[in-house]
């Protein structure tokens, strides 16, 4: 009897001692277990982490002064559009949208050429790895010098200036160019003299055909001059030589005290006078192509420098 209890205990023993050998197998220790939940969650947190942290860059606003190149200067009607290639690695992946930024060029002999004040705010702009590219337009009375005799566009010069008002209403964009607010009067005067100074000077070696031939005379107004329903500034006068030079790429401004066929009748003669370039070996032809173009007579005449 004593034998069969004892077998039986022993027996007992024997079967707990392997179901609980089984049990350790299949379980895992609770470090273990710790463990491996600990580092199946730290994979699924940083796979999320990093898509946050992505997104968030994404979404920043980014507030640094880029550093700006100039890739291109062109027109489009009667406005200059400058593409600048931007740079500022703080922006990341961000967009920058700020207002009152004040952006000057100049050309390579360090004239100011171009200037006006954009916003950002509505139509930002987005930055890739810190690197962006951007369009901006500067109208008739905002740039001083006619794109296609900027020689060297991307040895160009950008100032950019934030916290700076514009005068009165942004021009509207032009195509993908975002179009900006004027400098205040001012200034504007100042820069619209000084390119008109550089015109004089460019283009008087441009006139020697015409002591010879004839050309025709699409405008002259003097500073202050009365007419057409408004006293004329030096922005309206260098303004007005942009459009003609833009509608006839061979139009040159001259001072008309320079010329003896505006001053030999002993009359003052300090216009600022625009030429269309055009060469005629007669004054009749001249006068026709003045009609062909819609001038009236009273806005378009043949002339002769001699």
């Amino acid at each position: 009897m004593l034998v069969v209890i004892m077998i039986a205990a022993i027996g007992f023993w024997i079967w707990q001692s392997t179901r609980t050998n089984d049990g350790a197998s299949t379980q895992p220790t609770t470090q273990q277990q710790t463990t491996d939940d600990a580092s199946s969650g730290d994979v699924d947190g940083n796979d999320k982490d990093d898509k946050d942290d992505k997104d968030k860059k994404k979404d920043a606003k980014c507030t640094a002064t880029p550093d700006v190149d100039v890739d291109d200067l062109s027109v489009n009607g009667n406005s200059l559009i400058a593409t600048l290639a931007l740079s500022a690695k703080s922006c990341d992946n961000g967009t920058y949208a700020e207002p009152n930024i004040k952006i000057t060029v100049k050309n390579d002999d360090g004239d100011v050429i171009a200037v006006a004040v954009y916003d950002f705010t509505k139509k930002p702009i987005t930055f890739q790895d810190g690197e962006a590219t951007t369009q901006i337009a500067f109208n008739s009375r905002q740039h001083w010098q006619p794109a296609d005799e900027i020689t060297s566009p991307t040895n160009a010069k950008v100032i950019w200036q934030t916290g700076q008002k514009g005068e009165g209403n942004a021009s509207a964009d032009v195509a993908d160019a975002r179009g900006g607010a004027s400098i205040d009067t001012a200034d504007n005067e100042r820069y619209a003299q000084l390119a008109l100074k550089r015109q004089l000077n460019d283009d008087s070696s441009l006139t020697s055909p015409f002591y010879s031939d004839y050309t025709t005379q699409l405008s002259s107004k003097k500073y202050n001059m009365n007419i057409d329903g408004k006293a004329w500034k030096y922005t309206d006068i260098y303004e007005q030589f942009l459009k003609l030079h833009y509608k006839h790429p061979n139009a040159i401004l001259i001072w008309a005290a320079d010329y003896y066929n505006y001053t030999k009748h002993g009359h003052a003669a300090d216009y600022y006078v625009i030429l269309s370039g055009e060469t005629f070996s007669r004054a009749e032809d001249a006068t026709e192509w003045c009609s062909a173009n819609g001038y009236a007579a009273q806005d378009c005449v043949a002339v002769d420098l001699q």
